[in-house]
């Protein structure tokens, strides 16, 4: 409905979300960037107008796209792409201490197995790579938008259950994705 409280309190929950999150990533080891969608989505609500939360939208599902694919891109650069024991390596420093003390459960070894198995590690850390890097199709058309929503929500479960990583806090951009395909009545 088109409430006259719906521009100031959109703006300032996104205000509220980025302090809040400002704190708490500096009082804990979370990081603020976890916080993303928090802090940009309900900016869309701002508008009260259907072509304002329109094109808000496209830009917030601009931004996602943005921090997803720079990311593919770091990592190309970085050379990580390039090394077969990187992910190896990603998952003995992310995991030491725990697998120093828990050697026998299921999830520890599948995290052995990996470690100790670099071809196969390196494989899923390219696949996320190619996670990533796919979201430059999201600039062109967004005809794929159910793919890369699906892509998306592959890398947050990968990422969570191998490297202990939270992403699901991003999946507020995914319904950009999922609604970009609505056109806008004129």
């Amino acid at each position: 409905k088109n409430n006259k409280l719906q521009t100031p309190l959109a703006i300032g929950t996104a205000f509220f979300n980025i302090v809040y999150c400002s704190f708490f990533s500096t009082m804990s080891f979370v990081s603020v960037e976890n916080f993303t969608a928090w802090m940009i989505i309900p900016l869309i609500f701002s508008f009260r107008s259907v072509n304002g939360f329109y094109y808000l939208m496209q830009a917030a599902r601009l931004i996602f796209i943005i921090i997803f694919f720079s990311a593919a891109l770091w990592k190309i650069r970085a050379g990580g792409v390039f090394n077969i024991e990187e992910m190896s390596v990603i998952l003995f420093r992310q995991h030491a201490s725990y697998l120093a003390n828990n050697n026998s459960n299921w999830y520890s070894l599948v995290i052995s197995y990996l470690i100790n198995h670099q071809l196969f590690s390196y494989c899923l850390y390219l696949f996320a790579v190619v996670a990533e890097f796919i979201f430059v199709i999201g600039f062109f058309t967004k005809k794929y938008d159910k793919y890369l929503i699906v892509s998306f929500c592959l890398f947050a479960c990968f990422d969570y259950m191998l490297i202990g990583i939270n992403y699901f806090t991003w999946l507020p951009f995914m319904a950009c994705f999922y609604l970009s395909g609505y056109r806008v009545k004129k």
